[in-house]
């Protein structure tokens, strides 16, 4: 097994499992595009929560950024991303249930709100 892709693939869906980047993805899948302003007035949180999350995404390389006149649109970085966001939604959507009853989730969800390991 090729530990590095593992280790990078992990930093992908460890990208995609903060609640607020993961909102804002969701966002952008649906609008299209937006600016930091506009993601913060959808979203509700600050400019400057919304900036950081997405320099994050766009490292990561899910989300890509356009100058246009003196603003910065913000959309979902290629197909492949948008494919990987698709399939995510049907999965949840299909097992939910059982996804929001594992107790192994529950727990990885706890430790990292508590900072237990």
């Amino acid at each position: 097994m090729n530990e590095n892709l593992v280790t990078v693939m992990a930093s992908f869906f460890s990208a995609l499992s903060d609640r607020t980047r993961l909102t804002i993805v969701l966002y952008l899948m649906e609008k299209g595009s937006a600016t930091v302003q506009e993601l913060s007035e959808g979203l509700g949180k600050s400019q400057s929560l919304i900036s950081h999350h997405l320099s994050c995404l766009k490292n990561c390389g899910v989300v890509k950024v356009e100058k246009k006149g003196k603003f910065s649109y913000y959309y979902i970085a290629d197909e492949d991303v948008k494919r990987i966001i698709t399939m995510a939604i049907n999965h949840a959507v299909q097992y939910g249930k059982s996804i929001m009853s594992c107790e192994i989730i529950k727990s990885e969800g706890l430790e990292a709100t508590t900072g237990k390991d």
